[in-house]
């Protein structure tokens, strides 16, 4: 179900777009790198398995790392890009840390999309599960993602869904700071709209630039 419903999300790709697939348990594997080749996407998300320990800052640093590589077609284009993960958030087996994780994050124009998949009615985990929450929402939060959580496999198809549907149908505002410090501070970002059933959703902030020695 899994499958199926990360499946669609890649079927609503458009011509522009590009993704890759990466798989982790005890290590992360990119199953298949950045491509907008449908069914190769596809066939490296039906090998996908769930299995061992859990690898999550691993893969996410991955993906992060490999997200800097990806330019659009032509120089100066602006391309909007996110990380959709499907994960209990409990990592039990990384390299990295969650905070190496989180600067990462925070350094790049990254929205990540957390989707945390928990076992319905287990008291024994609930510990777990509330630092596995806290995770998945922060790195969802700092970087104007949304975080998801369900106990329910057949709830995926319709999350998938929303965040196609939303990276669809956005747009992006600019703004140029007038704070003239260099100190590569980081800067809280608050956007407020008046305008009704309208959501503004962007990362906490960003690092000032910094001059260079």
């Amino acid at each position: 179900v899994a499958q199926e419903a990360a499946a669609g999300f890649v079927r609503r790709l458009t011509p522009k777009d590009v993704a890759q697939i990466i798989d982790f348990d005890s290590q992360a594997q990119i199953l298949q790198a950045f491509t907008n080749d449908k069914a190769a996407l596809e066939q490296a998300i039906r090998r996908t398995q769930a299995g061992g320990s859990t690898s999550l800052y691993n893969a996410l640093y991955t993906a992060l790392s490999e997200l800097k590589g990806v330019r659009g077609p032509q120089t100066g284009e602006v391309r909007r890009q996110a990380i959709v993960a499907l994960s209990d958030g409990e990592d039990t087996s990384s390299l990295v840390t969650f905070d190496d994780v989180l600067d990462l994050a925070k350094r790049s124009e990254v929205a990540v999309y957390a989707i945390g998949l928990r076992e319905k009615g287990d008291p024994a985990m609930q510990g777990k599960w509330n630092e596995a929450d806290y995770i998945l929402k922060t790195l969802a939060q700092e970087t104007g993602g949304r975080p998801f959580f369900v106990d329910d496999v057949s709830q995926l198809p319709a999350i998938y869904s929303q965040i196609a549907e939303e990276l669809a149908n956005q747009y992006s505002v600019g703004y140029v700071s007038k704070n003239p410090k260099r100190d590569g501070a980081w800067r809280k970002i608050t956007v407020r709209i008046t305008r009704p059933n309208v959501t503004a959703r962007t990362k906490a902030g960003y690092f000032g630039p910094k001059d260079r020695r």
